[in-house]
């Protein structure tokens, strides 16, 4: 693929039809060793709720993708830890931004974004492309992934904050069952909500899961999020957790 200049920040961004349609930053983000260098929309956009709200009375949710949360972070960070992911193909489910994908594609992994947001996946894709480590061009997918099937298969699903309604439950699980390989797993993390508890008990008579919880920050939010591996036996979980060096550490059960 055509690699940008690593330098790419806000200047470059805006080079791009797409996003500069919005006010743009710049953020760095620590995972692992490293920092991420992203950007972004502005706070101002999730601020002016006078451009958005008129939506969500008519029942469309708030602009959730703009913002980079706590959950997406502790994902990023957990993929970064994982040994063997270079060629691996992620599919970064309900995306947003993309950190946790993003993260992948720096590590070498062939992501799929997927989102029904058309800005998000702009971002998303973006990002992606800036990060060293990045030698596949990721794929967008726009889609109502609570509707529709993402085709795979994939290796690796990230599900980051994405079961806060009933109504995602049973799309998510229709990935979990008809998108991922053989052997694969998927990565769902989650600040301890009440509806995302009642997704993983519905998982856990047909899944494997082990689970920690780990206090994470980005910018002014902060949460204790809760990490949980899924795959469909536990071989493939074990397996799963040895690649990340977490079957003894960090309170994984």
């Amino acid at each position: 693929m055509s690699k940008a200049p690593r330098s790419a920040g806000v200047p470059e961004a805006r080079q791009d039809p797409r996003l500069r349609r919005f006010p743009l930053r710049r953020l760095r983000v620590p995972i692992g060793a490293k920092q991420a260098s992203l950007v972004v929309p502005d706070e101002v956009v999730w601020r002016r709720q006078g451009t958005w709200a008129p939506d969500v009375v008519r029942g469309k949710e708030p602009p959730y993708w703009v913002r980079i949360w706590p959950a997406a972070l502790a994902a990023a960070r957990a993929l970064v830890r994982l040994r063997g992911l270079g060629g691996q193909r992620v599919l970064d489910l309900g995306c947003g931004v993309g950190l946790p994908g993003v993260a992948a594609a720096g590590a070498g992994a062939r992501v799929t974004f997927a989102d029904m947001e058309p800005d998000a996946l702009a971002f998303a894709g973006w990002n992606a492309r800036q990060q060293p480590g990045c030698i596949h061009e990721p794929e967008p997918r726009l889609i109502d992934w609570s509707r529709e099937l993402v085709e795979g298969p994939f290796d690796l699903i990230v599900l980051s904050d994405v079961s806060y309604h009933n109504k995602h439950h049973e799309p998510l699980r229709r990935h979990l069952t008809k998108a991922l390989e053989h052997g694969g797993a998927a990565l769902h993390a989650d600040p301890h909500r009440e509806l995302s508890s009642q997704f993983l008990t519905m998982l856990a008579g047909t899944h494997a899961m082990a689970t920690t919880s780990t206090r994470t920050s980005i910018q002014d939010r902060c949460a204790d999020v809760r990490l949980t591996w899924i795959a469909a036996d536990r071989a493939a979980l074990d397996a799963w957790l040895d690649a990340g060096r977490l079957r003894r550490t960090n309170g994984f059960s």
